[in-house]
């Protein structure tokens, strides 16, 4: 799901103090795997953008580890997630979650919440990052009209909770061009993840739906955030392997969602 607003770089390394955390000397160095799903005419513009992700991962000294389009195999991903503390995810979003309910990863083969569950491994407090992905932040492109908040909140917890099963802290996703570059930019400079998110829903054009704790885990806490576009609007449809799309009005879309610890911080990812 591709939402072409971009989000204003307004926050500089002079003004939030981007070295101010800094790894000891007896700190492992954090790892970050980074996948991109094939999403047809998408996929190029999708690589590029989570290339551009990788280069503020590495100019921290964070390890990453890419898997994009074809070379999106789930055994070479489980591999290298048991030693990740960042799992970032752009590609289609799909209904193989429990029950048929949103979930699941499509790779070089779908991936359900269940194989997420029993299979997948990462570090301790690791961060998940959804970009641009259907059903992630609540809306999807192939939706004709408001959801809700409700079916938002439903979306956006079938997609993080089974994350929180297997130990992660946090879990963002934002469909706005740079929505996931602005978190990660903060949150390596030390802001914790509700200020993270805080900070990017600070725009006229964004609304604060909800923000409270979250259902599954009263310790953390959800908030998702919407936006209402004017005019028409780009309805796509994924279905065998094919995309096609039609114009139809603009409606309100949920593309902003955390869920987790509102006071986590990069500190709590980094083992002495």
């Amino acid at each position: 799901m591709k939402i072409k607003l971009v989000f204003a770089l307004f926050l500089t390394p002079l003004i939030f103090g981007f070295a101010q955390f800094k790894y000891s000397k007896k700190s492992a160095p954090l790892e970050a795997v980074l996948i991109v799903g094939n999403t047809e005419k998408g996929t190029l513009s999708s690589i590029k953008d989570m290339n551009t992700l990788a280069l503020i991962f590495e100019n921290r000294g964070i390890k990453v580890t890419k898997f994009y389009d074809r070379n999106t195999n789930w055994e070479a991903i489980k591999k290298a997630a048991k030693s990740a503390s960042f799992f970032v995810y752009s590609g289609h979003g799909s209904t193989m979650g429990i029950n048929g309910k949103t979930g699941g990863l499509c790779l070089n083969q779908m991936i359900s919440t269940k194989q997420i569950l029993e299979e997948l491994q990462l570090k301790k407090n690791a961060v998940i990052l959804f970009k641009s992905v259907c059903g992630g932040a609540g809306s999807s492109a192939d939706d004709s009209k408001d959801i809700g908040i409700e079916e938002a909140t439903t979306r956006v917890t079938d997609y993080a909770q089974p994350f929180f099963t297997i130990g992660a802290a946090c879990y963002y996703a934002d469909n706005y061009e740079d929505g996931i570059h602005q978190f990660l930019t903060h949150f390596l400079a030390g802001m914790t993840t509700e200020e993270c998110y805080t900070a990017n829903t600070q725009h006229d054009y964004v609304c604060r739906e909800i923000s409270q704790p979250f259902s599954l885990d009263r310790k953390k806490q959800i908030a998702i955030s919407s936006d209402q576009p004017g005019g028409m609007t780009t309805q796509y449809v994924f279905k065998n392997g094919k995309t096609t799309y039609k114009k139809i009005p603009s409606f309100k879309n949920y593309d902003i969602a955390f869920v987790g610890n509102p006071d986590c911080t990069i500190e709590e990812l980094v083992e002495e």
